[in-house]
């Protein structure tokens, strides 16, 4: 009886801790499934889609208006990746909230936003400002024209909401304006599209019909011109940089003789170098064939424009002029260099190579009010490098320097996430590419063949 008694006991214990546990277990899940996705789930995927920057959980830390992201769609209905993304964007800031407007459900209180089915509003109420946007300005497409096919090519969900509560909650903007009259270049679709992203207004300048520099010109933008300056011009963007402006310039690889915007740079201690720049130790063998020397990869120079760019970003300049620093520079003027060629590189021309280290980029800093010059090879923003390599950071070194003496608190760009395949490249030879490329395939075979004659021998 007694025997009986301590198994039922035993039993009726094991019963009831098992009860237990599973009880627990439950009460744990049903705890855990109340907490945000941001705790409980770790983001997987390649390139880290749903990773936000410290830019953005900062700026939306700090944020003290209420936002409000309107989705005019079922929540069900939209692509899953842009709803994993909102949630947890919500989660940065208590004063961010979206909500899901079904057009179908509620016709009316989706009208009130005018615009299309699936597009996102965002939303401030103390500026009564708003922006709208579409789901392809947060998956990006591209059209492949040898196919001819789309196919999504980046996720910019960050980048455009980022900008998009930024620019609701200002109440100001900033203004580039961009130089004419002298054949200047449009910028590509994709610089033009940054710019945008920024929050920044763009508007065309002609200093012969304006008399001077607008007052509210945060950047004037000078880019490729292919004939000179009016002295009274060049006159007008001096007193604009001593007088605490700044411009940027993009100079192009052979547009002949400028004197008046030469001057302009020697003002700012800088000066054009004659011919094309080839570097036989920073360059990228695997394109142009024998001309690869003149497929620079410059060094970069962590600096004031390198925002979230490193000493590890590399570049891509190709078929350029280049320019110096000028032996004697003025009192008022320091020169910053940002991106350089090695010591090896050569200037050449049909008559001469001239070898030393040139400049590919560069800021001048002028007179008391601490004015600048930023000057870079056009080459930076070639179109076909911007498309076909957009790993490379000549995009991302733009935008730094079109915005790098803004209020960083309205001008955010932050870049999107590729949703492509991407390769590793060797930009230079050198003892790492020898060792990646020869010494360590050839030794795994040599070590494998050596195990393989040793077990055979056995």
């Amino acid at each position: 009886m007694k025997k009986h008694f301590r198994s039922w006991a035993r039993g009726g214990y094991l019963a009831g801790a098992t009860a237990l546990a599973v009880a627990l277990v439950v009460a744990l899940n049903l705890m855990v499934g109340q907490l945000p996705s941001s705790v409980t789930e770790k983001d997987l995927t390649d390139n880290s889609l749903y990773d936000i920057t410290d830019t953005s959980r900062d700026f939306l830390s700090s944020l003290d208006k209420d936002v409000e992201i309107v989705v005019l769609a079922e929540e069900s209905s939209m692509d899953g990746r842009i709803t994993k993304f909102l949630e947890l964007y919500e989660a940065l800031s208590d004063h961010l909230t979206v909500t899901y407007i079904d057009p179908v459900a509620s016709p009316a209180a989706a009208a009130e936003y005018q615009a299309e089915s699936g597009s996102l509003v965002v939303t401030c109420e103390d500026t009564g400002r708003s922006r709208t946007l579409s789901q392809n300005d947060l998956i990006v497409y591209e059209m492949d024209y040898n196919y001819w096919y789309s196919y999504e090519s980046a996720f910019d969900a960050e980048g455009q909401l980022t900008s998009a509560v930024s620019y609701v909650t200002s109440e100001s903007t900033q203004t580039v304006y961009t130089l004419t009259g002298h054949g200047e270049s449009d910028l590509p679709s994709v610089l033009s599209e940054d710019l945008e992203k920024a929050n920044l207004t763009v508007s065309e300048l002609s200093l012969l019909m304006e008399g001077t520099v607008p007052e509210d010109a945060s950047l004037v933008l000078v880019n490729v011109p292919t004939s000179d300056l009016a002295t009274e011009e060049a006159q007008m963007l001096e007193d604009y940089v001593t007088g605490g402006g700044h411009i940027l310039l993009l100079v192009d690889q052979d547009k002949g003789a400028l004197p008046n915007l030469e001057g302009l740079m020697e003002r700012a201690g800088l000066g054009m170098a004659s011919g094309y720049i080839a570097d036989p130790q920073r360059c990228y063998r695997s394109l142009q064939g024998q001309d690869s020397y003149y497929s620079l990869a410059p060094n970069f120079t962590v600096g004031s424009l390198a925002g979230s760019l490193s000493s590890d970003s590399q570049f891509m300049i190709l078929n350029t002029r280049g320019f110096v620093q000028l032996e004697t520079l003025r009192d008022d003027v320091t020169v910053e260099t940002v991106l350089t060629t090695s010591e090896e590189a050569y200037a050449v021309t049909q008559e001469e190579q001239t070898q030393g280290q040139y400049l590919l980029g560069a800021v001048s800093t002028l007179g008391d009010n601490q004015g600048t010059l930023t000057v870079f090879s056009a080459a930076l923003v070639n179109e076909a490098v911007l498309t076909y390599y957009p790993s490379m950071g000549n995009e991302q070194l733009f935008v730094n320097a079109v915005t790098a003496h803004m209020d960083q608190s309205s001008t955010f760009s932050i870049p999107s996430k590729s949703l492509e395949e991407t390769y590793n490249t060797i930009p230079f030879n050198g003892p790492l590419s020898f060792l990646f490329v020869i010494v360590l395939p050839v030794g795994t075979l040599i070590l494998g063949l050596a195990i393989w004659l040793k077990r055979r021998r056995r």
